[in-house]
């Protein structure tokens, strides 16, 4: 039997890093909150740490990114562990690829004693104290250096039976020839820890119950592939070891992708007045600043305006412009073109004029296996006297380039035929 505690468990808080995919974001009335936003994040940690009362804090590696370490990211990191240690709450800091403890940036800024940082040479245990009573062992072990192939996790042994036993450890489980520590789910049961904090992963998953093997993800979402709630577990532990988990969200910036099929609008302005309504209800829905990618479906009269360069530039600007007065606002960073074309390829090729002969000769390439058809277009581009100016240029291009640029030649022929008869 033994005494209940709780503590946070965090991972992969890259403070410093600015969000990516952002276009003129930096330059807008949202600049201090995008460049903030890791920051924020981990205050938001500290604070749910702090109100809730928890006993430790967990940092399961990547504190920083090496490369955007600045000793702002540094001081604000030490300041935000000063403010848990005067809450009485025990540290606990491994170090991952991002941040290995040999990377020769590190400065020198005062620690509190309540903060333990686990060395890279090899596995260290160090208790939890609950009111002068050890509760728990925390064993952990840092990178020395952003790669380590060597499988961590067989250094990890439970030295107290009668302890509720964590195990911290950046690592990538379940890939063999990952350059991140790997290890395998039976690796960590064999270790026998009762929980994992592990960190590498952005995204959440409880990997297993018996023992805990959990990544809680990033407490910031870094770029569009980071949709979604990001955050930190907070877990109780009972005093006959019984464990309990809540996910918290500390993200200040929300990446969402918004998709809107344009089919059922046959002017602009229907589709305008469409978005206007909507991310009103997407900002009430969220509750949180976002930062939204437009993805357009459908077939529509309107998609070639919409999803021009200068339509896409046009939609962005006018929609941030709108922006600026909320607190809670939404920064439109990018418009994903996935429309169809509104053309009827099929009863179009039929027509006896210069645009049905033109997508009868490209069907009948179309139609070839894939090896016939890369031949068939290098030999058209053999023949192309324009194009043998770029001789150079020509031969840097891959098959892959090439099939990609036919795919899109389909729409673009059509449209320049079409444009040039009017």
């Amino acid at each position: 039997m033994g005494k209940p505690f709780s503590f946070i468990h965090c991972a992969d808080l890259h403070l410093g890093e600015p969000l990516s995919g952002l276009r003129d974001g930096s330059g807008g009335p949202w600049a201090e909150a995008l460049r903030e936003a890791g920051n924020k994040a981990f205050e938001n940690v500290v604070n749910i740490a702090i109100e809730r009362k928890v006993d430790a804090l967990l940092i399961a590696g990547d504190v920083y990114n090496s490369e955007n370490h600045s000793l702002a990211a540094q001081i604000a990191f030490a300041r935000e562990l000063y403010r848990a240690a005067l809450a009485h709450i025990e540290i606990f800091i491994v170090h991952g690829n991002h941040d290995p403890l040999e990377s020769g940036w590190n400065a020198e800024i005062p620690m509190v004693p309540s903060v333990h940082v686990f060395s890279a040479d090899d596995v260290e245990g160090v208790p939890i104290h609950v009111k002068n009573e050890t509760v728990a062992m925390v064993y952990g072990m840092s990178y020395k250096t952003n790669h380590v192939t060597e499988n961590l996790v067989r250094r990890f042994h439970k030295k107290d039976d009668k302890l509720f036993s964590i195990g911290m450890l950046h690592t990538e489980v379940g890939v063999s020839e990952s350059p991140y520590a790997p290890c395998t789910i039976e690796d960590l049961r064999v270790a026998g820890m009762d929980y994992w904090a592990l960190g590498h992963i952005h995204t959440r998953q409880i990997i297993s119950t018996e023992p805990y093997i959990v990544y809680p993800g990033n407490i910031q979402g870094l770029d569009k592939s980071e949709t979604g709630p990001r955050g930190c577990y907070l877990v109780n532990v009972g005093e006959y070891g019984t464990v309990e988990m809540e996910f918290i969200e500390t993200d200040m910036m929300r990446w969402v992708d918004w998709s809107i099929d344009i089919s059922s609008f046959a002017q602009v302005e229907d589709l305008w007045q469409y978005l206007n309504k909507k991310r009103s209800l997407l900002r009430g829905k969220v509750g949180h600043s976002m930062i939204v990618r437009l993805i357009f479906t459908g077939r529509s009269p309107i998609a070639h305006g919409i999803t021009s360069p200068e339509g896409m530039e046009y939609i962005l600007a006018t929609l941030n412009d709108k922006e600026k007065f909320h607190h809670n606002f939404c920064y439109f960073a990018e418009i994903k073109d996935r429309t169809e074309p509104f053309i009827d390829f099929e009863k179009r090729k039929n027509l006896p004029d210069e645009i049905g002969t033109y997508l009868k000769t490209y069907e009948s390439v179309e139609n070839l296996s894939e090896g016939q058809k890369i031949k068939k277009i290098k030999e058209m581009i053999e023949k192309e006297p324009e194009l043998l100016k770029y001789n150079e240029i020509r031969h840097r291009l891959s098959d892959e380039m090439l099939l990609r640029a036919f795919k899109k030649a389909k729409l673009s022929g059509v449209e320049r035929l079409w444009e040039a008869d009017q």
